[in-house]
């Protein structure tokens, strides 16, 4: 029996290779290891459920799980009943063996159908995407010098002219050629521009993480590069503070002295795809100004000041401040405003979320279930802005504000948490806060938890245990789906039912290879991973940095040029519009705010382990 199970063993390991070597970009799947046997890449926790889905009919019924340093077949059980995944037209089928718990090696077998991808089975599985998670940001900081021996990323500084941006607009406050200075801070995707919505809710998922298990993060676990300041490594914060105050840094050189913030900074041209940040010399511009953005911004650092107080209150008080012209803006401002001049997005995104798909449709279900509450464009911004500086100042006048003006949008059932749509911090800010007001607090909770009981019933009804409905297979649907994941996680930290956290879980499993495409849409995390991200950094020098998730299926119009074509010449399924070409832009692009997701509920899934090396932290040949 070892034998035959040893050569079934050499034949995937013979159809991972050819996989590896040959990468047709619309090609038609083959039979081949990971085809049709969907596992997560990265692996399994020990006492958690594991399922593996075989896209097969009624002729397969039983699986085999084997473990591959011994050949030894560990467990046998029987395929559960095929069903139709409306969202990938798949017939799919479920191996569960959650029975198997022993740490080690495995890959999952049916006769007549091949093998998975090799998976682990540990409790630390998830440490080393965990950090590479954390590490990205690193890697992409703006007007920084980068020589990273585990990654091999060796760039020189660019983008100096971020030094002397100019202001693109005239207004009460700002005239148009005003130099400012906006450099530091990361490059929010594939391009090279900074926009101040984006790197809130980045910074903001990461402090929410670090805030409830401060234990995940010490000093020393992101093995910053010799190159980086000293002031990297000689601070005595955590590294993952040390991180986000980069981009908080950049934040404050955003905010204009009446409190309002621009919207981004970027050049007045898209590079070209191989163009290095020293090779990309065009001038640098400010643009825009909006309330969202503002109270993104405000928020953000009203929940950063609480954090940095234990390690630098000088600083801490810096960004409480901030956030508290912030809020006076807004009040000055009631109306939602986002300016927009022509030709401001000639090289670089919009980022206006009343034209995002997610924003419009959740907009329109609330106005379908609460018909009496009245949503303006930015009030879920307003909100979080208020919840954040009540819970750090402990000021009853932010409450006052918010039950005086917000109190019927504060108790609707909130969106997974996204640039769009901040509702959800706000809730958790004020569901937090022990000052807070508890009859208030225990309507927020069963909006939130109605929010997570609906998010559990759509991963039940599909096939591949996503949380995602047919229509947000749209722009970053992977980080919908993780985003989610965090929503019941926090869920389960104010009522603990398991099913949130098995719920979370499969999010990570979706992500990480357990989807129709059998790809893990995290960079180097798995055996099949996107290989030509759309990354300036990337197609410039070569090097794969892993810990980007790319925003993985996305079947709304009008994506690029790759896509639209796709979508328009065939009857593809939403969750199998993924291109892993660099020229798709619409869905194997990353961005600092899709990540940041996966860096907190890999965060929560992690085992502190402290003897992680940089070798440890190198790809494979196989990645």
């Amino acid at each position: 029996m070892k034998r035959i199970i040893s050569t079934i063993i050499k034949v995937c390991m013979l159809s991972i290779l050819a996989l590896s070597m040959v990468l047709p970009v619309l090609a038609a799947p083959i039979n081949i290891a990971g085809a049709r046997i969907h596992v997560d890449q990265v692996g399994y926790l020990p006492q958690y459920p594991k399922v593996a889905v075989i896209v097969a009919g009624k002729g397969a019924k039983e699986f085999k799980v084997v473990n591959t340093a011994t050949n030894e077949i560990v467990y046998k059980g029987n395929l559960s009943a095929p069903r139709i995944d409306v969202s990938s037209n798949d017939t799919v089928r479920q191996a569960d063996f959650s029975a198997v718990t022993t740490p080690g090696t495995y890959m999952v077998t049916v006769d007549g159908i091949g093998c998975s991808y090799n998976f682990k089975i540990a409790d630390n599985v998830y440490n080393i995407p965990f950090i590479h998670t954390l590490r990205s940001f690193t890697l992409a900081r703006s007007n920084t010098a980068i020589n990273d021996p585990i990654t091999g990323l060796n760039n020189a500084a660019g983008h100096e002219k971020y030094k002397t941006a100019k202001v693109f607009f005239t207004d009460e406050v700002s005239t148009a050629g005003q130099i400012l200075d906006v450099s530091g801070g990361w490059y929010d995707a594939g391009d090279y521009g900074k926009y101040t919505p984006t790197a809130g809710v980045t910074v903001a998922n990461i402090l929410l993480a670090y805030e409830a298990q401060p234990e995940k993060f010490n000093k020393g676990q992101m093995f910053f590069p010799e190159s980086l300041s000293t002031v990297d490594t000689a601070s005595n914060m955590p590294d993952v503070l040390v991180e986000m105050k980069v981009e908080l840094d950049w934040m404050l050189k955003m905010q204009r002295p009446d409190g309002g913030v621009y919207l981004k900074t970027s050049g007045r041209y898209w590079p070209e795809l191989k163009t290095k940040p020293v090779e990309d010399v065009q001038n640098r511009y400010i643009y825009g100004l909006s309330t969202y953005g503002t109270a993104i911004f405000g928020a953000t650092n009203a929940m950063a000041a609480r954090i940095y107080e234990q390690y630098d209150p000088q600083y801490a008080a810096t960004l409480l401040t901030s956030a508290q012209k912030a809020f006076a803006f807004l009040e000055s401002h009631p109306e939602p405003i986002f300016r927009v001049d022509a030709n401001q997005n000639t090289g670089s995104g919009p980022y206006d979320k009343t034209n995002e798909n997610g924003q419009r449709s959740w907009l329109q279900a609330i106005g379908k279930e609460y018909s009496n509450v009245k949503m303006t464009a930015d009030a879920d911004d307003r909100i979080w802005i208020a919840a954040e500086l009540f819970k750090t100042t402990g000021n009853a006048t932010y409450e006052q504000f918010l039950q005086q003006k917000y109190s019927d949008i504060l108790t609707v059932k909130p969106d997974a948490f996204s640039w769009m749509n901040t509702l959800a911090f706000g809730q958790w800010a004020y569901l937090t806060n022990k000052h807070a007001d508890e009859t208030l607090k225990i309507k927020v909770k069963e909006a939130f938890l109605s929010y997570a009981d609906a998010t559990v019933k759509q991963i039940a009804a599909d096939g591949y245990a996503c949380s995602l409905r047919s229509d947000e297979y749209t722009w970053a649907s992977s980080r919908i789906a993780i985003a989610k994941g965090n929503m019941l996680v926090l869920a389960y930290q104010i009522e603990p039912k398991i099913e949130y956290l098995y719920g979370a879980m499969d999010q990570v499993h979706y992500i990480l290879g357990r989807n129709t495409n059998g790809t893990s849409y995290l960079t180097g995390a798995g055996t099949k991973t996107p290989q030509n991200v759309h990354n300036r950094i990337h197609e410039s020098t070569g090097i794969k940095v892993p810990g980007q998730l790319v925003g993985g299926p996305n079947n709304w119009p009008g994506g690029d040029p790759i896509q639209v074509k796709a979508i328009s010449t065939s009857k593809m399924p939403p969750a199998k519009v993924y291109f892993d070409v660099s020229g798709s832009y619409s869905t194997n692009e990353y961005a600092i705010d899709y990540t940041a997701p996966v860096t907190y509920i890999l965060s929560y899934f992690s085992r502190i382990d402290d003897k992680l090396t940089q070798e440890d932290l190198k790809l494979k040949s196989e990645n």
